[in-house]
This record gives structure tokens, sequence and C-alpha cells, in this order.
């Protein structure tokens, strides 16, 4: 992408942005390219481009790419960690976040979280932005014997019903989508940056944040309107 930049190669000089996003992950990559249509956006990235980890671009590097070991001077793209209850797991450290370590299912949230949730939802919106994910990054996947054998044990054992092929959640047993393609290459957020306004975005890969100061002035590098709409647009970062 050509939105993509080291740190190593930023300018001091100050730049404005209307959103600075942090953290070019599952969230941040499709936040930062919807905000991109109408807004300045810097996303600002620990790790680096996946390219440079090939292991993370296709399946068969999955377990591979779990089981490296960081070395001095070099950052793997998952990064191992114990939670606070002591279970061990890895996170992504790459641009496109856990999305290019994970095992690649894809399923639509369960209907009963969004009744339950406590939030006002517009589902028409909810609906196209699963679509608009899911155009671009999941696929229908091929399953290997292994994975056959065992939804024909699930049928077998009564866990039914047979949903088929289905994005959505429901009870019973099911073949979901996969972020990896037919051919076994994966497809993580990162690729939904390519859906923003690129002439609207920067994305800063190899950038860490030591501070975030937030102020209640507004800065007038955010205002583009009449002078007097001042008061009226929210504070910049």
């Amino acid at each position: 992408m050509k939105s993509v930049y080291d740190a190593t190669e930023m300018s001091l000089e100050e730049e404005y942005y209307d959103y600075i996003i942090i953290g070019g992950g599952t969230a941040g990559c499709p936040l930062a390219a919807t905000l991109s249509e109408n807004y300045s956006v810097l996303v600002l990235e620990r790790g680096s481009v996946p390219t440079a980890n090939p292991n993370v671009l296709h399946l068969h590097g999955f377990f591979a790419n779990l089981m490296q070991e960081e070395e001095e001077n070099k950052v793997t793209p998952a990064q191992r960690f114990t939670s606070e209850d002591g279970v061990e797991n890895a996170r992504g450290r790459v641009l496109g976040g856990t999305s290019m370590i994970n095992a690649g299912f894809f399923s639509r949230g369960d209907e009963g979280f969004y009744s339950k949730s406590g939030v006002k939802w517009e589902m028409d919106r909810v609906e196209k932005a699963y679509e608009w994910v899911e155009e671009s990054i999941v696929f229908r996947p091929k399953l290997p014997l292994w994975q056959s054998s065992f939804r024909d044990a699930l049928l077998e054992i009564g866990v039914g019903p047979d949903n088929e092929f289905d994005l959505n959640h429901k009870l019973g047993t099911k073949i979901s989508g996969s972020t990896f393609d037919e051919v076994g290459r994966r497809h993580g957020a990162v690729e939904l940056l390519n859906k923003g306004n690129l002439n609207n975005l920067k994305v800063v890969v190899h950038a860490t944040v030591e501070k975030i100061i937030f102020s209640t002035k507004v800065s007038r590098n955010y205002h583009s309107g009449d002078d007097n709409d001042h008061d009226n647009n929210p504070p910049s970062m």
C-alpha cells in the first residue's frame, strides 16, 4: 500500500489529523478505512507489514507463525502473553492484528447479543457492515478430511440441525466462513484498508505511543467551515 510508512522514515514536522487510531488491528483497520471516506486519518501500528512475515500470509505457515521464538532485534508477528487468570495465549503484533495470526474462522454475531446488549442497533447498518467485510476477506472453505469427519460426527450424535454453509450464528452444525481462500491465502483485516480513501489515510508501522493528551480546546486545524461554527466542532487530539 502506498499509504503505509515506516516510523523511521517519518518527518519530525507536526502533522494534524481528524482522527488518530492507535493499533492497526482487526478493529483499527476497518475503522480507519470507514473514517477516511470523510476525514483525515492516521493509523499507528507497533508491528510490521504482513509481507515482512511470510508465515502470516498462508495457511501452511499458521503453526510455524505461532511457534516462532522472539530473538534480539527480531519482533515476531505473534506476541505470546499470559492472561491475568493464567492462560497462555498470543496476540497479533503486525498490521492487521490478530486477524493475521488466528485460525481464520468467520461467523456473524448471535442475534441474542444485539437484543441483550442494551444498545439500540440499527440492524440494517449492521447487515451492511457484515457484507462490507465479507465481500473482501471471507470465503467458503474447502474442508479437509478431518474437518469433514468432525462435522459428520457432530451430526451423527445429534448436534443438529445441519445448517450446511451459513455465515449466521445458528444452533446446530454448520460450515462457516474463513479468511483463508481456496488456495490457503490469508485475507486479514489489513486488506480492508484498501476500501478507504487512501488520499485521506496514512498508516505508520513500527510506531509506538508513549503519551495521549486530551484537550478541551478545539484545534483550528480541525476546522473546515465558517468561523462562527467553531464551538460546534468536537475537540481534536
